[in-house]
């Protein structure tokens, strides 16, 4: 075996074992150290073929962390899957096999939300501006508008602002 494709081989493993890649991630990684493209290709090929690297189990793995641990919406989701590397087509297949269900997770992250921010009970116009900020949180964690309204319709009372 030539050294560089060893070489690529002990890179890629170690930055395997701290926590699972995206292919793309993998080759940016080895590309970062210098490897020859050829190598990488190899390397890619190998990890490959051993399942240690699969960018459908990455896939699937990641976004489920993102929305239990991190209660993150369809949208945030999909755009990292993106930065990640990982195809249309299987970020379309992950987010449909893992049947989320937006307005419930909005839900959690908005009681999350409120809970950290531990103010007293809020006039009309404190109240106002609580919903924008709960507004640009949810937004910010990838939820459409439509499930962001929703929420807070049903958490404020029904009532509309």
């Amino acid at each position: 075996m030539n050294d560089d494709i060893r070489y690529a081989k002990t890179i890629a493993l170690k930055y395997l074992s701290r926590a699972s890649r995206s292919v793309k991630e993998v080759e940016s990684k080895l590309k970062e150290k210098g490897i020859k493209d050829d190598s990488i290709k190899e390397t890619l090929q190998y990890l490959t073929d051993l399942d240690y690297l699969s960018d459908e189990a990455f896939a699937n793995q990641w976004a489920a962390s993102k929305i239990k641990a991190r209660l993150w919406g369809k949208n945030r989701i999909i755009h990292g899957l993106k930065q990640k590397g990982i195809s249309e087509e299987i970020i379309k297949r992950i987010i449909d096999d893992l049947g989320i269900n937006e307005l419930d997770t909005a839900k959690l992250a908005l009681i999350k939300w409120l809970k950290n921010k531990e103010q007293p009970e809020s006039s009309g116009q404190e109240k106002l501006g609580q919903k924008a900020g709960a507004y640009r949180h949810l937004h910010a964690k990838g939820f459409p508008a439509d499930v962001i309204y929703d929420v807070l319709k049903k958490f404020y009372n029904g009532t509309e602002d």
